[in-house]
């Protein structure tokens, strides 16, 4: 369910080459292989397919593959799309192939289904410390560190922090108006 009781569109949307769509059984080996791939596994909870299955049948989840000229180069998942008052966290998102704006992409059509398809107030990320990449985009794109959730993962026998980062409507909102007025794709 959606804010005000509403169930959860399915996401369907497009932006340039990518696109999000529901994740299918079938999809499984492939949500996998991106989450155990070397570049994923460390910064992405090993999850296993039964456990991807549920998600993307549960209430309260969205499960999506995102495909980039109709091939799936990704994966995201969504939690709390029932939460009343307005919270949605992303709670992965993991790309098989990196680079060429495609985790910016990808991210862009995430907050468009957040706020102008669900109508949530906040999205929000946990973010591994040592994920840097990942930290730039997330702040490039108008997120803001709200703080860090100190030695809370284990990797390895090793704790280690997240930082919790999130967008407002409000926020995502003046950034689009200020995109489009210095004609700027956002």
């Amino acid at each position: 369910m959606a804010p005000g009781g509403e169930s959860v569109p399915p996401p369907r949307l497009r932006r340039g080459r990518l696109a999000l769509r529901p994740t299918q059984p079938e999809d499984c080996a492939f949500v996998l292989a991106v989450e155990r791939d070397p570049d994923n596994a460390r910064y992405v909870g090993q999850w296993t397919a039964a456990r991807h299955r549920a998600c993307m049948d549960g209430a309260g989840w969205v499960h999506a593959v995102i495909e980039e000229a109709g091939e799936p180069v990704g994966y995201v998942v969504l939690q709390d799309a029932d939460d009343p008052d307005g919270n949605l966290l992303l709670r992965r998102i993991a790309l098989a192939r990196k680079g060429g704006g495609r985790g910016r992409a990808a991210l862009i059509l995430i907050m468009r289904y957040c706020f102008e398809v669900l109508g949530f107030h906040r999205l929000w990320l946990y973010v591994a410390e040592h994920n840097k990449r990942a930290l730039r985009l997330y702040l490039g794109l108008g997120f803001v560190m709200e703080g860090t959730a100190r030695e809370c993962a284990v990797e390895g026998g090793q704790r280690y922090s997240m930082h919790v980062l999130s967008l407002l409507e409000g926020e995502y909102r003046l950034r689009l108006a200020t995109a489009r007025h210095r004609r700027v794709q956002l």
